[in-house]
Order: structure tokens, then sequence, then C-alpha cells
């Protein structure tokens, strides 16, 4: 039986066996090619890639409409070159000819001409009209008093009038043009408890000078000392007493904004005192030392822009 059936069975023809397996095959591809899973892998194959993203960062994109808080801007496309750079902040140009209020008034290396104090007034006491006697530009103006201070300069008539009449200080510089103020005062004021009151009332007088000449030159001038010999011998009148109102006026003229002119430092010895043979009572200059005050403010000025 064996042989019969060996001889009667047929070979199999492999045309009809393929047209029977293939489409299993093909079905079996389409599964393959159309599984979710290769379906999102389809997906990200053609998304663009991300850009400018620091190693570590996500690259995977949000939905439409919302954006990651610390993502960084996408950079620009290639072709466009690098990115501009942010204008340099502009350059700060220093102050043309800014002035150092804190300090005295520079040496000029040019001197000044009488025809520049013709708009010129001097405010002071009694060193001021010795000042005016002795030395001083003759077409300045002059407004002085014996014993004048801080206080009584709001209030003492002394200048005259072409009528005869006398008025305060302040009255008179509402009636000429000056632009060019010079004023020394605080000898006198040297025997105030108070000298916080002083350099008050002081920065009060300048205040109203600015008031009444807003657009003049204001220089405050340092009290001249005294001889040696007169500073060992008074108890008020002294140089130590004037060295402390000198750094109070100094600090004043910062604090004001106006030229603080250190004139003792020309009259004086190299200890600060006035020199011996300026003065016959100690305190009020003769005519050589008044020379020297005025070659001093001769060689010390701010040139107007």
């Amino acid at each position: 039986m064996g042989n019969r059936y060996a001889r009667t069975r047929r070979p199999l023809h492999l045309p009809s066996f393929c047209l029977v397996v293939m489409p299993f095959f093909l079905f079996a591809a389409l599964a393959a090619v159309f599984s979710p899973g290769n379906s999102r892998e389809a997906e990200r194959s053609v998304l663009p890639p991300a850009v400018g993203l620091a190693v570590g960062q996500i690259t995977v994109p949000l939905p439409d409409g919302m954006e990651r808080e610390d993502a960084p801007a996408a950079a620009e496309d290639s072709d466009a070159g690098p990115p501009a750079a942010d204008p340099a902040p502009a350059e700060e140009l220093p102050a043309a000819r800014a002035y150092d209020f804190s300090k005295p008034v520079p040496t000029a290396d040019i001197a000044l001409t009488e025809d520049y104090f013709e708009d010129a007034v001097f405010i002071g006491d009694s060193r001021t009209e010795g000042f005016q006697l002795y030395s001083g530009p003759q077409n300045a103006a002059y407004y002085h008093s014996k014993g004048l201070k801080v206080d009584t300069i709001f209030s003492r008539e002394v200048v005259k009038t072409p009528g005869g009449q006398k008025i305060t200080i302040f009255e008179a510089l509402q009636r000429e043009p000056f632009q060019k103020v010079y004023i020394m005062l605080g000898i006198n004021e040297l025997g105030w408890v108070y000298s916080d009151l002083f350099i008050k009332k002081y920065a009060e007088v300048i205040a109203e000078i600015r008031k009444i000449k807003p657009e003049a030159q204001i220089y405050v001038q340092s009290i001249l000392p005294v001889t040696k010999k007169r500073s060992q011998s008074d108890e008020i009148y002294n140089n130590t007493n004037i060295r402390k109102y000198n750094e109070l006026i100094q600090q004043m003229a910062a604090e004001k904004k106006v030229y603080y002119l250190d004139v003792a430092r020309c009259v004086a010895d190299g200890e600060g005192n006035l020199c011996s043979d300026a003065s016959t009572d100690g305190i009020h200059l003769n005519k050589a030392y008044c020379d020297l005050w005025l070659d001093y403010l001769r060689h010390h000025y701010v040139a107007q822009e």
C-alpha cells in the first residue's frame, strides 16, 4: 500500500502555492507599516529638528498655542548672518570745563588786567576798606563797613546813593549790573559762641546775593590771618579760630557752588601767620600786602564760558 500511495501522489505546483501565500505576506507588511508605533516614528521623522537648545533640554515641540517659559528664542536663519550686536551705549562726555568747588580757585596762566574788574563789587569789613584805599582796582565798586558781619549785612545801611540816601548792600546790588561779587566776612564773628550759627548766616548771605544776581560769579575770600604776636595775645582774634572758620567757609562754598579764594596764603608766613611786617596792629594790612592781595586776585579767577 505504501508504494501505491507513492505512485498516485501528484507533485506540488509552485505557481499555485505562491498565489495562496503572497496575500498573507502582503497583509503582514501593510500591518507593520500602519501600526501605531511606526506611525509615531513617521511623524517624528518629518518634524524639523530643534535648534538653539542647550544640552539636556527637551526637544519635543509643545502643542500649538503653548510656549515653554524657560525655552530660549530660536536662532535666526543661518543665511541671515550673525545677530546684530546691541548698539553700544553713548559715551558720556565729561562736562566742559567742569569745576571742583571743593578746592580753592587754582592759579591761572594769564594775569587779569584792570578791565576785568569794571563789573565787579567788593563786599566786606574794614579790611576790604583798606584794600580799596591802598590797592583795589579803581574801576570796581566797594560796599564795606567797619565791623560788618554776616548778620548785620542784611540791615545795616552802608551804601550811599547819588542822592545822598543810605541803603543796604543788598538794595545796592539790585541797582547795579555786577557780574562778579567778591566777599570777605568773618573776622568780626570770631567771638561768636556758635560757629555753626556763623556759617549758617554766611550761607544765607550767599543765597541772597545769588537771588539778586543769579548770573554773577561769586568769589568767597578766606579770612586773612593775624600776626603771630597778635594771635598769641588774643583769645578771640587768633589764627586757630581763623583757620577753623576758613574750613567752614570753604565747605560752605563747595555746598553753595561758589568760588573759594584762599587769599590768606598770599600774606602768610611759613607757619600760617600774617607776616610781621604786614601790619601795625596785627590785623589790618599795609599797602605792600594789599598789593599782594590784588596780585593774588589777578592770578586766581575762573574764566567765564
